[in-house]
Formats: structure tokens, C-alpha cells, sequence
């Protein structure tokens, strides 16, 4: 029988003959028949319908195809303008409920096959194969911005195994190669593989995640992500991920960072999340003063329930710091415990680098500082108390201009002699305590031993001062002065204006 032209029957007839098609016929009476539909249209209206922890709603089907069928099979091919729509579709339970809307699947390519002589249930004998397109005109959840989202890419498989792979687009410029399979009653497992310049992934990621941090930008570099999930009836999902970043560079607030490679292995399995750091090196991290490069490696554990109330435990953190080095010991810190106590060691710092940059002209020294900066943090706020640094032997020699320490030390008969003798301090003592407390002010308790040899013939002098530092000031300074980068300069100036202050480096 061949059917040439538009189909109009209702959709209670159509479902008649397809049913027809579908039961098989008995021996006794089998015979041989076929079926030829060239060109069929079906527009319809289905009513909402509720499965497990979804619903879907406002349901309408636009079919343009050709059929075959015989005693076999029955073939449909989906031609263009054939979609199948849906107003809303809602996630009903969870702590992260999501909401598609206008969501429109393209079927234009789609080829339907139904089985109906062989083993196994229906959905096990009916398959899909082609290219298929699924816009999503908006995208709900907690975790992302709300924007639309397409996939293009390929179905095959039957309907108790099917697969989709192709690309995912968000309406903010992310792009990931996507791979789907969904067995029904057993699980959903999927591939996702992202590979973009930094720059156009930051923007888009910015973009595109609710909590992707808003002051972080980056200019150059590569960044790869490649995540394997699966979800099992009854079973947490199950999740492993792991981001490559080569050659990155940008900015984080007031903080340019330069040059970062290595990887970020995430895995989330049961009541479990562990994050493990690999190869980490960044070849600069500039507040105003440059630290590195710095290596790192360190793993994160924490609970599903409480992701940021782990355990750190550092296996190396380093950083070249003024000819020097900064380290923290290989140890674990519990982060659900607060104050965190995190002591950095200092080893040979070179003073005469640390007054270069110390924005003073005229503060000149030799020698080499060795010592230990416990650092107390309690969220955001860094203290330190009785910090400690030492000039390493054999000691070195400071000048400091006497215009600069009058100003300083103030004008007495006791601070004359002190002025005098740094103008060519040959010292062989050097120990310096270390306050910070979390409004920024630094306090240097110094000590010093040793003479001038052009002051009461070389005797030696014992000197005990104590200075005072604002560093979020001083930072500011050395951030406007252009030491760290353009893009920090005019993030500084900003907020100056902005609190009415005046930009001056």
C-alpha cells in the first residue's frame, strides 16, 4: 500500500495502524505486507506528564516523515520540520531544583526503526540514529547563570541504551564536546571535554557559573577540562575531573598572576570530595612585591555535606622571594578549625633587594635574613604575632639617609647619635620581631649590633627601634606606581575614585 501526499487522519487512527504494525502476527496466518508513507505531517498537543522527580509541561509535536513498513519493521524518517517542544521542563525535588524553558528538540534527521519480530521489550527493539539539535531557550539552576543553551550532535542506540554525542553551547560563549549514554534503570554516564584560550574561557565562564569569583580575569594561556560523571539509581553521582592549565596568566583583585601551569584533579564518590593539586607552577605572583616562581603540590579532602570544611594536607609549597626563598613545611590544616595556623619559613632573603623595593630612596644594605612568619587566618583576615627574622652571619651593612630617619625616629640628643651611625651601620646582629594584626598595621621590633666606623672611632653601638608600617597603604603605592601591572594600576585607581580618596603612587 503506498500513501503519496498529506496525512490528516487524527491521532487516534494513526496510533490504530501503528499498533497494528507493531503485534506480531500468528504463524498460522503469517504473510508477507508492506507499508509505504512518502510524506506525512502530524501536528499534535499531548497533555503534561510527571516522571520520577520531573515534570513536563505545555507538549507539542510537529512530525514531517516517511514511513516503511512491513511484517519486519517499521521505519520512520524524520524530515525537516519535524520538532517535538516543550514549555517548561522542572526538576520538582533536590537542594539544586533546575527549570528549562522552551525547550525544542529538532528531529530533522532522526531515523526511528521499531522492530517488531525480534526478543526483548519494545524500547529494547526500537532505535534512534541521526543528528539531532536540543535548544534550551532559558537554563535554571543554582550553579549557573540563567541564559539558553544548544547541543548539536548525533543519537543512536535503543531507547534502553542510547547515546548522544556532539557539542554543548551556552549563550555566554562556552563551548564542550559532549558525550551521553542513558540505560534505563541501570544509569546515565557522560564525557565532557572542554578545550579554550584562557581569556575566552574566563569570559565565558564568568558568564556562565554562579560562583565563578568576579574580580578574576585572564589574558593569555591555554585552559583543558575533561569530566566523567555517572549516576546509578539510588547512588550519589559520582563524578571525576580534571583541568589542565598551561601558560596562564591575568589578574585575581589587586594580584597579577603570570605564567601558571599544571593540573587540578577533582573526584567526588560517595560521601567524599577530593581535589589534588599536580605540577603547580606559577611563575609570578605580583601584589606590589613579586613572589616566584612557586610550585605546589597538596591534596583536599573534605565530605560531600560540608565541601569546604576539609582537610589541606601540603606536600610542597615554595616560592623564590628576593633572591631568597619562602616555605611551608609538608603538614595537614584542618580548615573546619579556625584560627588556621599556617607558619612560613624565610630562608636568605637578600635585604638588599628588600629595600629596592621598599618604596624609601636612599635606604640602601647588604646582607641576608633567615627567619619564621606564623601567619593566623581566620576567614579572610591575616594576622601575625611574634614573628621572627635574623640577619644570617656574617652580617651586612645599612645606610639609611639621615633626612629620611629624622623624620622617622623624630629630633632628640639620643636620636642624633642613632642617625648618625646608619648612615654606615656595619652591623654583625640583625633580629627583628614580626607583628601584623587585621586592620594591615606591621610592626618591626629591630634590633641591631655593630658600629660606624667614621662615629666615636668605630665603638660599637647597640640600636633597638621600632618602626611601623601600614602595608594595605604601601601596597597601594606600589600597585599604583605601575610595579605589578596596568590592569592592578587602573583596578586601584577605581576604587579610589570610588571612595573619594586621591589616586597618588
Amino acid at each position: 500500500m503506498i500513501f503519496d501526499g498529506p496525512l490528516r487522519w487524527n491521532r487516534w487512527r494513526l496510533l490504530m495502524v501503528l499498533l497494528a504494525c507493531l503485534l506480531p502476527v500468528p504463524s498460522a496466518f503469517a504473510m508477507d505486507w508492506s507499508l509505504l508513507l512518502q510524506q506525512g505531517r502530524i501536528g499534535v498537543a499531548l497533555p503534561d506528564f510527571e516522571t520520577g522527580d520531573w515534570s513536563v509541561t505545555g507538549i507539542r509535536a510537529e512530525v514531517v516523515n516517511s514511513v516503511e513498513a512491513d511484517n519486519h519493521a517499521v521505519i520512520v524518517h524524520f524530515k525537516p520540520g519535524s520538532r517535538l517542544t516543550a514549555a517548561t521542563v522542572i526538576q520538582k525535588t533536590g537542594d539544586s531544583p533546575a527549570r528549562l524553558k522552551n525547550v525544542q528538540l529538532d528531529l530533522a534527521d532522526v531515523t526511528l526503526t521499531i522492530d517488531h519480530t525480534g526478543a526483548g521489550t519494545l524500547m529494547e527493539r526500537s532505535t534512534l540514529a541521526g543528528q539531532i539539535s536540543i535548544r534550551v531557550g532559558d537554563f535554571q539552576h543554582p550553579a549557573v547563570q540563567s541564559q539558553g543553551w544548544r547541543f548539536d550532535g548525533r543519537v543512536s542506540g535503543d531507547f534502553s541504551d542510547l547515546s548522544l554525542e556532539g557539542q554543548l553551547f551556552s549563550d555566554a560563549g562556552l563551548s564542550a564536546e559532549v558525550v551521553l549514554r542513558n540505560r534505563t534503570d541501570e544509569f546515565l554516564a557522560g564525557r565532557i571535554t572542554m578545550a579554550m584560550a584562557a581569556e575566552q574561557a574566563a569570559k565565558a565562564l564568568a558568564n556562565t557559573l554562579a560562583q565563578w569569583p568576579p574580580l578574576l580575569t585572564l589574558n593569555q594561556g591555554q585552559l583543558e577540562a575533561v569530566v566523567a560523571l555517572r549516576l546509578e539509581p539510588e547512588t550519589p553521582l559520582a563524578l571525576d575531573a580534571r583541568l589542565n592549565v598551561r601558560g596562564a596568566s591575568g589578574t585575581w583583585d589587586r594580584t597579577a598572576i603570570s605564567d601558571m601551569t599544571g593540573r587540578l584533579l577533582l573526584s567526588l564518590e560517595e560521601d567524599l570530595l577530593v581535589a589534588r593539586l599536580r605540577d603547580i607552577t606559577i611563575g609570578q605572583i605580583n601584589s606590589g612585591i613579586g613572589l616566584g616562581p612557586v610550585q605546589l603540590l597538596a591534596d583536599y579532602r573534605a565530605t560531600r555535606a560540608a565541601p569546604l570544611a576539609g582537610v589541606v594536607d601540603i606536600q610542597q609549597a615554595t616560592a623564590a622571594f628576593l633572591d631568597g626563598r619562602l616555605r611551608v613545611a609538608p603538614q595537614a590544616f584542618d580548615l573546619s578549625t579556625q584560627p588556621l595556623l599556617l607558619p612560613v619559613d624565610v630562608h636568605e632573603v637578600s635585604l638588599e633587594r628588600l629595600l629596592q623595593v621598599y618604596p624609601a630612596e636612599g635606604f640602601e644594605g647588604t646582607g641576608r635574613l633567615s627567619g619564621r612568619i606564623p601567619l593566623r587566618i581566620t576567614g579572610a583576615t591575616v594576622e601575625v604575632e611574634q614573628g621572627k627574622m635574623s640577619a644570617v652571619s656574617p652580617g651586612g651593612r645599612l645606610r639609611l639617609p639621615a633626612e629620611r630617619l629624622q623624620a622617622m625616629l623624630g629630633r632628640s640628643q639620643a636620636m642624633e647619635l642613632v642617625v648618625q651611625a646608619l648612615q654606615n651601620f656595619h652591623y654583625s646582629v640583625l633580629d627583628s620581631t614580626i607583628d601584623y594584626d587585621s586592620k594591615g598595621r606591621l610592626v618591626l621590633g629591630l634590633r641591631l649590633e655593630g658600629q660606624n666606623p667614621e662615629v666615636r672611632g668605630g665603638q660599637p653601638v647597640v640600636l633597638n627601634i621600632n618602626l611601623e608600617e601600614d602595608i594595605p597603604a604601601l601596597l597601594t603605592s606600589l600597585q599604583l606606581s605601575g610595579r605589578v601591572n596596568e590592569a592592578v594600576t587602573e583596578r586601584v585607581r577605581e576604587r579610589l575614585q570610588q571612595s573619594g580618596q586621591e589616586a597618588q603612587p
